[in-house]
């Protein structure tokens, strides 16, 4: 038992946070010069709480979750795939109406454009829009992405 005590021991100590340039690095949150990867939480300003938007992988597609605020309280709301294209995120809701929005992703950060389909008026209420929405990564891992909250303050990305 003393073994293997010793041995985990040492296991841990020649394990390291950070890139391989030796830079220490936060959890979940990519360095400088690594590659983003879209697995994570975002958040962005509103009229409102926290814009906030997740995204995880389940058996190779990437799932997200969002929430926009606008003004008195309203927001839009939805969840979908998500898909990356170079410096474009292709994101397709799932839901009664069609809407898939081409955003741009440079760096952390996930822009949604100005013009957004008519189909996604569906998922926002009055006094709220998609339109020029943008979200700044967080942090990197599936439990960064399950603190994203939807209109009632349950998970909006669900484990896989």
């Amino acid at each position: 038992m003393r073994i293997l005590a010793i041995a985990l021991l040492v296991l841990a100590g020649c394990s390291k946070e950070g890139g391989e340039d030796g830079n220490e690095a936060t959890p979940g949150v990519p360095s400088a010069g690594q590659e983003l990867t879209l697995m994570g939480l975002y958040e962005g300003e509103g009229a409102g709480p926290t814009n906030q938007m997740c995204i995880i992988e389940k058996g190779g597609v990437h799932h997200f979750g969002l929430v926009v605020w606008g003004s008195g309280m309203h927001s839009c709301s939805g969840t979908g795939t998500a898909r990356r294209e170079g410096g474009r995120l292709r994101l397709r809701m799932a839901g009664d109406e069609t809407c898939t929005i081409d955003a741009t992703i440079s760096d952390k950060t996930i822009t949604l454009p100005a013009a957004i389909p008519t189909g996604c008026a569906y998922y926002c209420g009055t006094r709220a829009s998609l339109a020029n929405a943008r979200f700044t990564q967080k942090g990197t891992t599936e439990r960064d992405a399950i603190r994203a909250k939807d209109l009632v303050g349950e998970s909006l990305c669900m484990p896989g």
